[in-house]
């Protein structure tokens, strides 16, 4: 039996596991000391969906050295604490055959490159919601999909495992999209995430707003344009990815139309009924904890420096998190 390891496993993460054990895989959760300890306590997890409610059984630590060897290690800690959690389980690398990253941002991917050994590496976005409701109990709030694909060093045995990986999640209804162009997926998804992040963060607004106020959308298509400027000047290639707002489009459009677009899109969350989206920067924030502001605004940043790109709008909104951020370390 193939054995995965989901490191970092709060909401999202669970999800993830409680789907790959209803696939027939060994999964192993590295997680939080609440959840962890509710989960050995019961020997699974309960995922509510759809007002029905699925228990799937799995094993779940909170002790890193406790870990057992896995073949496929899926990363989903916040990003600041990357680094931390890969060091605590470096005695796995060796053994891994397959790693990805499914964190916000593509710092995840990088750091699992130094981690294991480089042919080992896929990349992965997640469009998947989440919730914890409770240590044990996790809601599966949004049913978007989740792409997969490999990288250029990606090696045969791990290609093969991929591909096994993302049938098997299809088969038992997390959707997965495979594509060879994993790394435009993830740039598309970054600049997706960098004003929706940044704008409810700093003004602590729910998510329908940032399109819905004329100012506020003003400055999220600014760093929509500046975010394809750097992917563009850095060779990322930037597509319209379904689930993901449609970046090239908007970038490509007359900007008064992309503003109908971007409001379109507001309307239609509020007409839903969703109007109290609250983004997990924001939630951050509001609990007065570390944010995700160096992987998704700081490597924006890095990457318009490295290509000579201005992108005044996303500096100032990097510095302001920046500094906010510092006053929770």
């Amino acid at each position: 039996m193939t054995r995965v390891l989901i490191a970092g496993a709060g909401s999202l993460g669970t999800v993830y596991g409680a789907f790959l054990a209803s696939a027939g895989y060994d999964v192993q959760l590295l997680a939080r000391p609440p959840h962890a300890r509710q989960i050995e306590r019961t020997g699974g997890v309960e995922v509510r969906t759809d007002g029905t409610a699925i228990q799937a059984g799995l094993q779940a630590t909170d002790n890193p050295s406790a870990v057992a060897p896995a073949d496929i290690v899926i990363l989903l800690c916040k990003a600041p604490d990357t680094d931390d959690l890969l060091d605590s389980v470096q005695f796995l690398a060796d053994d891994v055959r397959l790693a990805l990253s499914l964190q916000n941002g593509t710092v995840g991917a990088t750091a699992l490159r130094a981690w294991c050994n480089p042919t080992t590496v896929v990349g992965g976005v997640s469009m998947v919601g989440a919730t914890l409701i409770a240590p044990g109990i996790v809601a599966h709030t949004y049913d978007g999909p989740t792409y997969l694909g490999p990288r250029g060093e990606t090696g045969a045995d791990a290609r093969h495992l991929l591909g096994a990986l993302a049938a098997d999640l299809d088969r038992v209804g997390l959707r997965v999209t495979q594509t060879e162009r994993i790394e435009s997926v993830e740039w598309s998804k970054l600049i997706h995430a960098s004003p929706s992040m940044a704008l409810t963060a700093l003004t602590r607004l729910d998510f329908h707003h940032l399109f819905v106020q004329p100012e506020l959308a003003d400055v999220f298509l600014d760093m929509i344009l500046e975010g394809v400027a750097i992917a563009t000047a850095s060779d990322v290639s930037i597509d319209d990815w379904p689930q993901i707002l449609p970046i090239r489009t908007l970038a490509d459009l007359p900007r008064e139309e992309a503003l109908d677009r971007i409001r379109g899109f507001g309307d239609r969350l509020v007409e839903a009924g969703q109007t109290d989206v609250r983004i997990s920067m924001l939630q951050s924030v509001e609990r007065g904890r570390t944010t995700e502001v160096e992987a998704i605004h700081g490597h924006l940043v890095r990457a318009a420096e490295t290509a000579g790109v201005t992108a005044p709008v996303t500096q100032a909104v990097y510095r302001i998190l920046a500094g906010l951020d510092r006053t929770f370390a």
